[in-house]
């Protein structure tokens, strides 16, 4: 069967663009090792226009067109849909990924060109529904799906996780166009980079995270099998480094000593990143050093708030002073370190968010990172009647609403600007960062003055 699999068109920032769509590319090893043929139409790296998008879809002949979205992109993505069901109606249009699996039934009624929803995971989903669109079995066996039937939405039974995702075939990264992500990396030491993610799930209940896909559970993939995809990277394709992009890459200190040792004996010249945040509970002066030595040069901390009283609203599970201890730690070893933060989360005021800023400035990372509180659909909260145009939810934070019951969104953007221009507008950090880390301080200068450049012009 032949099958399209497209990601959907998006206003981003350059921080969304740095890396392929991995569970994408999961899902196309899958059915291509199922003997199916695959096209990727990756739109969101290539932005074609509609004529070109139609001539691509006429060329393959599809039988089914497969879209991932989250709930940032989902009105890009029924854009895209559309234009499919408009120009080649007997094709079976699929929509997958995190806002489909956290709102199915709302998704289809929303979106009625959309044949079949995937809830959660979907390599097995995807390659058993496949197998019945062939055969003309009923979907209704198919665990995790979402689908129209005679007028109604009909909602299969779920789709147990993957307990073994050592099983799971390396994701395709050859159907997507690696060059054109590359030049949207922010900080790296050399090309070409792509990305690798060695866990799903994660047990931590942190009440503005989403998990309707990966779920709640932790699943590691072994030290081996990770290595094994690592040594196919960078022996058979060449990559010179590697950003782990897991949600918890350290939740298992033992297995990620394991990975390190294992990085340490190939005497591998490449370098890696842990970008995605990891938590300050989960590290500790011996793993860094380890790091160090296989190669790792730069890590974040998800950290979110300076105020440990909202920490505790959020249910983030530490203390400040796990964060201080782990900042210094890394700094000790010469990474370069980063520290996230989220402005206007629940139980925070004015106070709170200069707090954020007092403890970004003690500490003195390299870099901080600043993200709107949005209460993503699949969150704990997430309220579908104050929360419900997609409009709003946007990664550039353009049409963002998302301000909560004591705050404005002219108060919210003013303490967006207040922490981050409190932290960067500051001479002797720009001077000190170069010292530090000399091309990528230099590189990390020119993002933020670009940054900085294209937030005031949008905003006028």
């Amino acid at each position: 069967m032949k099958i399209i699999l497209a990601t959907p068109l998006m206003k981003e920032r350059r921080a969304d663009l740095q890396y392929i769509p991995l569970g994408l590319a999961y899902l196309t090893s899958a059915l291509k090792n199922a003997g199916h043929e695959v096209l990727v139409v990756d739109v969101r790296a290539e932005k074609p226009d509609d004529r070109l998008i139609i001539e691509r879809i006429r060329a393959f002949s599809p039988r089914i067109f497969g879209v991932t979205s989250n709930t940032c992109q989902i009105r890009e993505a029924a854009a895209l849909i559309n234009l499919v069901k408009q120009n080649f109606p007997h094709i079976t249009t699929v929509l997958g990924g995190p806002h489909v699996s956290a709102l199915p039934e709302r998704t289809m009624t929303e979106q009625p060109a959309i044949d079949i929803g995937v809830v959660g995971e979907g390599e097995v989903t995807i390659t058993e529904l496949c197998s019945a669109l062939g055969s003309g079995s009923p979907l209704t066996k198919i665990p995790g799906l979402v689908f129209r039937e005679q007028g109604n939405i009909v909602v299969t039974q779920p789709r147990c996780l993957v307990e073994d995702i050592d099983a799971l075939a390396f994701p395709d990264r050859n159907a997507f166009p690696i060059d054109i992500y590359n030049r949207h990396v922010i900080e790296y030491k050399a090309k070409p980079i792509t990305s690798i993610i060695t866990t799903r799930g994660c047990p931590y209940q942190c009440v503005f995270c989403s998990k309707s896909v990966f779920g709640s559970k932790e699943r590691l993939r072994s030290a081996a099998n990770v290595i094994a995809e690592m040594r196919v990277l960078i022996d058979e394709q060449g990559y010179r480094e590697l950003h782990i992009i897991d949600d918890n890459f350290t939740y298992d200190l033992e297995r990620a000593r394991d990975i390190c040792n294992e990085i340490i004996a190939r005497r591998w010249k490449v370098h890696f990143s842990l970008p995605n945040g990891i938590r300050v509970n989960n590290f500790d002066d011996e793993l860094a050093a380890l790091l160090r030595k296989a190669g790792f040069y730069s890590l974040w901390f998800g950290v979110e708030s300076g105020d440990p009283e909202v920490l505790k609203l959020i249910k983030k599970g530490i203390h400040l002073d796990q964060v201080r201890k782990a900042v210094a730690i890394a700094k000790k070893h010469g990474f370069f370190t980063g520290m996230y933060f989220v402005i206007g989360l629940p139980g925070s005021s004015p106070k709170s968010e200069k707090m954020s800023l007092d403890l970004a400035q003690e500490l003195e990372p390299d870099v901080v990172g600043v993200g709107i509180f949005t209460p993503y659909p699949g969150s704990e909260l997430y309220d579908s009647g104050s929360a419900s145009n997609w409009d709003h939810y946007r990664h550039d934070f353009a049409e963002h609403r998302f301000t909560g019951a004591q705050f404005d969104e002219k108060y919210i953007l003013e303490q967006f600007d207040l922490l981050s221009q409190g932290f960067y507008f500051r001479p002797a950090y720009y001077v000190n960062l170069i010292r530090r880390h000399g091309m990528l301080g230099v590189r990390r200068v020119w993002i933020n003055f670009k940054n900085f450049l294209f937030r005031r012009l949008k905003l006028g």
